[in-house]
């Protein structure tokens, strides 16, 4: 099954939070699939994904990383995908680097999630929200 959504870290030491993620995913019946690719140590690595993403079927790419990683703003950079920034806690600024280093992610890729998000149909699971998330329960026990 091709995935839906890329996951992609900055580091391994992000998967305990990016594993929230998958847990979720999983339990709407969203494929995904995981890596790590880091905007400061490959570079290369991080922009090959971005722009391989859409060819692989890929419809959202999420992204996280701590201290003053710019990850989500370098993927976002190189896709027309969107991309959901995740800042993680990570460095003796508590966070609050990784975040605002996220917030900071391109106004193109913002204004492109907002247009895509009309047509994401299955992905988004509209109907579990109108219908107050039955299966928020799933989620819980994921």
């Amino acid at each position: 099954m091709k995935p839906k959504v890329l996951i992609i870290m900055g580091s391994d030491s992000d998967l305990p939070v990016m594993e929230e993620t998958e847990k979720i995913l999983k339990a709407f019946g969203i494929s995904s699939e995981t890596t790590i690719a880091s905007a400061h140590r490959s570079p290369e690595r991080a922009v090959k994904l971005a722009k391989g993403a859409e060819k692989k079927g890929v419809e959202v790419i999420i992204a996280g990383a701590g201290a003053a990683a710019h990850l989500a703003g370098v993927i976002a950079a190189h896709t027309i995908l969107p991309v959901i920034g995740v800042p993680i806690n990570s460095s003796p600024l508590q966070g609050f680097d990784a975040l605002f280093s996220t917030v900071q992610n391109s106004c193109r890729n913002d204004g492109c999630w907002d247009g895509r998000r009309k047509e994401c149909g299955n992905l988004c699971r509209r109907d579990y929200w109108k219908e107050g998330c039955k299966d928020c329960k799933a989620i819980e026990r994921a």
